[in-house]
Parts: structure tokens; C-alpha cells; sequence
């Protein structure tokens, strides 16, 4: 019984306690409030302007406290092995914040440098072939050439035949003349004519001598003219001692010798001209060769560009998965404070999944909607006094950057300002001071525009 009495007397003091507790901490809201200047109901709690400003120093407006933040976002999936930061660290730009498992980016990345030397071998081997290609054509365009240099030899060399041809008919016309003449006989006239023409071809031939010994005639030319010679001589000596029975025997001779000349000449002729067909249809497989040999070049030059795409896409594949990789270290982009840490280490996250916000305490903002027949009295560059809920006793400074060059939106005031018309206002943007970084986004901002 005694142990009953002292339980429930402990928990009477307990409750007793409690109730203290519970009543002093209502005592010193109610006192902070009264201080802040607060009007407290059931629904709302508000400011009393003049309790936090000296109105008559300046206009009086209120804002929400902004600042430069950044969403950490994850780039590639995977699992959160490391947390370098914690929430209120400050951090500098390029400084490591989280960091994800990169094992299967490694693999990926081993992939695809095996892809870069698979594609930069084939690549060589396109090239090399290439070469060869080339070396092809080159070759190519040598027998045409060659080929070409025996087609003019050829049609040199038809050309030659022919000529022989007419030398050997002119040759076996002086020798049917010759036997003609051994069988008729010679008169006077005749034999003048038969000197008179071995002394033309007396002289044709001592200057056909002089030029065969300097190479400007060939010795079949010679040997031509010097037959013509032979027959003149005959002609003359027949003239001179008439027709005789051997002179008819060799004039008949020299006459078949001639006709054997012209079917031989005859003869060089059609080798000649086969020659000739043979010279041309070397230079026609040789432009044949050409172009098959330019049909390989270009199916090597496509093979090259070919390789070099696939060489260029492996590459890019390789640079993703390294830029991929860069992306696990996930770094700060900016100086400032991390301000929220999503994340836990282990934790699973995938592509987009927002791990933290860095902000930029120091470069803290306020805009307020200032009313048109108040903007006269505010210009840029004017000092501010600001006050925050949360640091009462405190004074913040700033200044004002921008003032909207157009309106946000109207305010309906049916007063003697205005009658019965809508009045806008007009965003103005305040830099706010905030050194130690205890301005937060988000907070409440009381801002007195100083007079100037």
C-alpha cells in the first residue's frame, strides 16, 4: 500500500513538473513576442511596423529572402559510397561533394577503348590497302604509257613498211624497164637517157652514203638507193653495149629480184599493221587496267572514310564513358554553404535524382512589390535597413540594385490617392549583406528604404 501512495505521488510530481515547464516556456514566447512587436490570434501572426522601424526615417516594406542555390543532381546511377560534406559546410567551386560507384562505367570503359584499337587496326589495314590502291593506278598509268609509246612505234614502223613498198614497186618498175630494154635493144637516145639517170642516182647515192654514216637515214634506205643505183648502172651498161643474152638473164633477174622485193615489202607491211593492232590492244586492256585499278582506289578511299567513321563513333562512345566517369565525383559548382544533404551513404540513386543544394549565402537577395506612388521614393544604389524575424535584435544592411522597369501587377484602392482606380507596383530588388551567413532563404525580410 505504502508503495502505491509513493508511485502516485511521483507521478503527481512529475505532471506538477511539467505543468512548470510547459508554463515557463509559454511565458518567454509570450514575452519574445510582445518584444518582436507580435499581434498573436488564432490564425495569424504580424508585425507591427513601427515597433521595428523608425517610420518617419524611411519607407517600409516587406520580402522574402532569396539566394543563388544549386540542385545536386546525380548524373550517372549507382550507389553513394562517400559523402565528403555535411549540411552548413562551406564549400569552394570544383570541391567534391558526393561520390557514386563507378565499376560498371570502368567496364564500360574498357569496352570501349577495346572498340577504339579494334576500330583504329581496321583502320590501318583500310589505309594500307589504300596504298596499295594507289601504287595500282600508278602502275597502272605506267603501261599506259608504255603502251602508247608502242603504239606510235608500231604506226612508226607501218609507215616504213609502206614506204618500202613504194621503193620496191619503183625498183621493180626500173627492172621490167630494164629487161624490157635488154630484149628490144637501146638507141641512142636511150643510152643518153640511161646516163643522165645514173648520174642522178650516182649522186642521190654518194649523198645517201654521207648521211647514212650520220645517222640521219637508215641503212635499209641506203641499200634501197644503192639498188637503184645497181639498175641505172645496168640500164647505162645495156644501153651502151646493147642486149646480150646474159645482160636479158639478168635484167630478168634483177626484174624477179625487184618483184620479190615488192611481195616482201608487202609482207613488212602486214607485220607492220599487226604490229600495230597488237600496240593498240595492249594500250586498250592497259586503259582497262586503269580504270579497274581507279574503281579499287575508290573502294579503298570509301573503306578509309568508312573506318575512320567507325574509329570517330568509338571514340565518342570512349569519351562518353569518360565524361560519365568524370561525373562521379559529383563537385560544388560554385562557392557557397551546402545547404541541404539529401543523400546517405549506400543509398541507391539514379540519373537526375537531386543528392543536396549548395547556396550562395553571401550573395542573399529580397525582392519587394513597392506601390507607384511610393516608387518616387526609392532609387538605385539607396542604402537599406533590414530586419528578420529570426534575429530580432539584429540590424542587417543592403542596398537596393534594380528597380523594375515595368510593373507586377495592379492593386485595387478606393482612396483618395487614386479615386477609384487600380494602382500597380513595381518590383525592387535589394542586395543584401550577409557576411556571416545567417540570412537563409526563405526568411522573412522587414526592409526600410533609408532617405536619403
Amino acid at each position: 500500500m505504502k508503495e502505491k501512495i509513493k508511485n502516485l505521488f511521483d507521478k503527481e510530481r512529475i505532471g506538477y513538473t511539467a505543468g512548470i515547464f510547459v508554463l515557463i516556456i509559454a511565458i518567454v514566447l509570450f514575452i519574445s513576442f510582445e518584444t518582436l512587436g507580435l499581434e498573436t490570434d488564432k490564425k495569424t501572426q504580424t508585425f507591427h511596423v513601427d515597433k521595428l522601424f523608425d517610420i518617419s526615417k524611411g519607407l517600409v516594406g516587406q520580402g522574402v529572402i532569396e539566394t543563388k542555390e544549386v540542385n545536386i543532381n546525380a548524373k550517372v546511377p549507382g550507389r553513394v559510397i562517400k559523402i565528403y560534406v555535411e549540411e552548413g559546410q562551406k564549400v569552394k567551386a570544383g570541391d567534391p561533394l558526393f561520390e557514386i560507384s563507378s565499376e560498371e562505367l570502368k567496364a564500360k570503359k574498357a569496352q570501349a577503348e577495346a572498340a577504339v584499337v579494334q576500330a583504329e587496326a581496321a583502320l590501318k589495314a583500310a589505309k594500307e590497302q589504300y596504298t596499295q590502291a594507289e601504287a595500282g593506278v600508278k602502275a597502272s598509268n605506267g603501261l599506259v604509257e608504255q603502251a602508247k609509246a608502242g603504239v606510235t612505234a608500231a604506226k612508226g614502223k607501218m609507215n616504213e613498211a609502206k614506204a618500202g613498198v613504194k621503193a620496191a614497186e619503183k625498183q621493180e618498175e626500173a627492172a621490167t624497164a630494164i629487161k624490157e630494154k635488154a630484149d628490144k635493144g637501146a638507141r641512142e637516145q636511150e643510152i643518153a637517157q640511161a646516163q643522165v639517170a645514173y648520174n642522178i642516182m650516182k649522186a642521190s647515192y654518194d649523198r645517201i652514203v654521207l648521211l647514212e654514216e650520220k645517222g640521219a637515214v637508215s641503212k635499209q634506205k641506203l641499200e634501197e638507193v644503192k639498188a637503184q643505183l645497181d639498175v641505172a648502172e645496168q640500164t647505162l651498161s645495156m644501153a651502151k653495149e646493147g642486149a646480150r643474152v646474159e645482160d636479158k638473164k639478168a635484167a630478168t633477174a634483177t626484174s624477179q629480184q625487184a618483184q620479190a622485193g615488192v611481195e616482201a615489202s608487202k609482207t613488212r607491211v602486214e607485220q607492220a599493221e599487226a604490229g600495230e593492232r597488237a600496240a593498240e590492244a595492249q594500250l586498250t586492256q592497259a586503259i582497262a587496267g586503269v580504270q579497274s585499278s581507279n574503281a579499287l582506289l575508290y573502294q579503298a578511299k570509301a573503306g578509309v572514310e568508312a573506318k575512320e567513321g567507325l574509329v570517330a563513333q568509338a571514340k565518342g562512345a570512349l569519351a562518353e564513358v569518360e565524361a560519365y566517369l568524370d561525373e562521379v565525383i559529383i563537385k560544388a559548382p560554385m562557392d557557397g554553404t551546402v545547404t541541404a544533404v539529401h543523400s546517405e551513404e549506400g543509398e541507391l540513386v539514379s540519373t537526375g535524382t537531386q543528392m543536396g543544394v549548395v547556396s550562395n549565402l553571401q550573395g542573399a537577395w529580397a525582392e519587394i512589390n513597392v506601390k507607384e506612388t511610393d516608387l518616387g521614393k526609392i532609387v538605385e544604389h539607396q542604402k537599406v535597413s533590414v530586419k528578420v524575424p529570426a534575429y530580432p535584435d539584429k540590424t542587417f544592411t543592403g542596398e537596393v540594385v534594380t528597380i523594375n522597369e515595368s510593373p507586377s501587377f495592379a492593386v485595387k484602392r478606393a482612396t483618395n490617392d487614386n479615386g477609384d482606380f487600380d494602382i500597380v507596383s513595381f518590383g525592387v530588388k535589394v542586395k543584401l549583406d550577409n557576411d556571416e551567413g545567417i540570412l537563409r532563404p526563405g526568411m522573412s525580410a522587414f526592409i526600410q528604404f533609408v532617405n536619403n
